[in-house]
Formats: C-alpha cells, sequence, structure tokens
C-alpha cells in the first residue's frame, strides 16, 4: 500500500469506468454487478460510492488485488488545491 498523500484522494467512479474499460480491451466483459461481487459489496454499497465518489481505501487496494491483470496499480486520484491562486494583473501594453 502506498503512503496517503495529502490533499489527494482517489477517484472512484474514474478506476471503476477505467477497469471495466481495460477488461472490455483484453475481451471480458465486466459490469458493475460483477465488480461489487468481486469486492464483496451489496451492489447498493457500490453505486453510493460511484455516485458519491467515496469509497474508503481499502476498496482501492482490494480493487488492484482483485482485477490486477486489469488495473495493475492504476491510481487515478484527484488533487485537492487549498491555498488560493491570485494572478498577477498584468496590462498588455505595446
Amino acid at each position: 500500500m502506498r503512503a496517503k498523500k495529502e490533499n489527494v484522494r482517489e477517484v472512484f467512479p474514474a478506476t471503476i469506468d477505467r477497469l471495466i474499460e481495460r477488461a472490455q480491451d483484453a475481451g471480458k466483459t465486466l459490469t458493475d454487478t460483477d465488480i461489487a461481487a468481486e469486492l464483496g459489496l451489496p451492489i447498493e454499497t457500490f453505486k453510493i460510492y460511484y455516485q458519491k465518489d467515496k469509497a474508503p481505501a481499502e476498496i482501492f487496494d482490494l480493487m488492484r488485488k482483485k482485477f490486477k491483470q486489469f488495473i495493475g496499480t492504476l491510481y487515478i486520484e484527484r488533487v485537492v488545491l487549498t491555498d488560493e491562486f491570485v494572478e498577477d494583473d498584468v496590462d498588455d501594453e505595446d
């Protein structure tokens, strides 16, 4: 397991979409129901994770273990910037 980075979290929907895409490229059809079952999750819980993009880190680790042939060590992450960026006033004077 990787060390947790500050202001970074994995994105559940994008990870699932990529898993399904890579499986399809390899000639295997995976559905949300298939993935949920393999992860030991009720489909309702899976759908909540997908819709709200909130899944425990353990789920991502389990997904990489169960679907290693398709996603390996793929990490799709969202970086949350907490500092405000202020653009300098730049006047284009020619």
